[in-house]
């Protein structure tokens, strides 16, 4: 395992690091037997960052996480995140505090290395988005700053950073320029490379597909460490469902695309055209993976395991030879006949 510094902080995080969301599901709806044997594993295979929040199973993977980590005695880094509902948004410094306090009991932890805010950074707030209230950066600057501050000044969290799923770019610059975080989870993987890329002409952007405008280059020009989310683009970029289709994800795989398979559906036809990048000695996981780390922006890729055979897979291959050139011209070229879609 290699590691990566987180930033500007004193911490080296492993370049590959575990997700305890719902889209994997092993944190969330696992037994404890397959729980805690894929958090030690990790640990022996050099893992050091554990990526969690009060929304993965409704606390369920803190609870799970943290009472691992204190089975194992692990020193880990850990990170969980604060979520701003509609209800609580006129008072954002109390639900920080109030969010931060119930992970910090469910983890069994004093704090955690990182904080993070969960909701997107936009514009303008929206309170009818089907996901987390978008904050503004003022926002953010401000009373969501002010409660991270006293967090800090309380002991509870070390660092700042918040997660870009949804993001406008426009409104996450001047987060990065502020010099107050640390660390982002930008959405960064073959079907969607727009975080890290220009992508070239030909690619139909719609409704289902968010433009990042390169926000991870922007933060490696402002030393804030990325932690790239969805590398595998919620299953898309595996052999099961490049065959199968979207409802052939594994049996632990829960969230959205799991409730309603038809939201999963623009993924796995995205994603359909990189099933070339499988060959002998390689996964197309592993491809996914490889496509992620030669980002030098990407600090970290945080991995979403349903088992443990799929976390030694993509730790097996995380020091390997990266994707040829060859193969990220026929990556441009999927990109240029948007995806094979009409």
């Amino acid at each position: 395992m290699k590691y990566r510094p987180l930033g500007k902080t004193r911490l080296q995080l492993s370049e590959i690091s575990f997700g305890t969301g719902d889209n994997a599901g092993l944190m969330v709806l696992g037994s404890p037997e397959e729980q805690r044997g894929a958090v030690a594993r990790a640990l022996e295979l050099g893992i050091n960052y554990f990526d969690t929040s009060p929304d993965y199973g409704k606390g369920a993977a803190e609870t799970n996480l943290g009472r691992i980590l204190r089975e194992l005695r692990a020193d880990a880094v850990v990170s969980t995140k604060v979520e701003i509902m509609p209800d609580t948004i006129e008072d954002i410094e109390r639900a920080i505090t109030q969010s931060l306090d119930g992970s910090l009991r469910r983890l069994q932890r004093d704090y955690v290395d990182v904080l993070m805010i969960h909701n997107p950074p936009r514009l303008q707030r929206n309170l009818k988005a089907p996901f987390w209230t978008p904050l503004t950066p003022d926002d953010m600057l401000g009373p969501a700053l002010r409660a991270l501050q006293k967090a800090r000044d309380d002991g509870k969290a070390r660092h700042f950073g918040f997660a870009c799923e949804h993001a406008e770019p426009a409104a996450v610059y001047p987060l990065l320029e502020s010099g107050e975080f640390s660390l982002i989870n930008a959405w960064y993987n073959l079907v969607n490379p727009t975080a890290g890329m220009r992508l070239p002409q030909g690619v139909k952007l719609g409704p289902d597909y968010d433009d990042y405008g390169e926000i991870i280059a922007r933060a490696k020009a402002c030393d804030v460490a990325v932690a790239a989310i969805r590398p595998l683009a919620g299953g898309a970029l595996t052999p099961q469902v490049a065959s199968g289709g979207p409802t052939a994800r594994h049996r632990l795989a829960g969230g959205m695309y799991t409730r309603a398979p038809e939201t999963f559906r623009p993924e796995a036809d995205r994603g359909r055209p990189f099933a070339f990048l499988e060959r002998l000695g390689r996964t197309l996981p592993q491809a996914a993976y490889a496509f992620a780390l030669m980002n030098p922006a990407v600090t970290t890729v945080v991995g979403g395991f349903s088992d443990v055979a799929q976390l030694e897979e993509l730790v097996r291959y995380s020091d390997a030879p990266r994707l040829s050139d060859d193969e990220l011209a026929q990556i441009r070229a999927v990109y240029a006949k948007n995806f094979g879609l009409a």
